[in-house]
């Protein structure tokens, strides 16, 4: 998986790659020696999702980049109206 994101300043392409351990990360392209996060799947737990490992990890990936955006989204909000009560943060 590789996706670019955008926002008001960067471009920021994100990869998932298998590591040579077997661990998933994801990572900036520019930067491959330091994953953002690594996903790691338990010896019990790979037995299951071995087939599917990579998108079972995409999804948990998915989930949480929009999960993040959400909650940047709810924190703007928050300071629009607290703003707009003259509340200071």
């Amino acid at each position: 998986m590789t996706k670019t994101t955008k926002n008001q300043t960067h471009e920021t392409t994100v990869e998932l790659v298998h590591l040579k351990n077997g661990d998933i990360a994801l990572r900036r392209a520019d930067s491959p020696e330091q994953p953002m996060v690594v996903i790691r799947f338990s010896d019990s737990s790979l037995s299951l999702v071995a087939p599917d490992k990579m998108d079972i990890a995409r999804a948990m990936v998915e989930a949480g980049i929009q999960r993040f955006g959400d909650i940047q989204s709810q924190r703007v909000e928050e300071a629009k109206e607290a703003a707009e009560q003259g509340m200071l943060h």
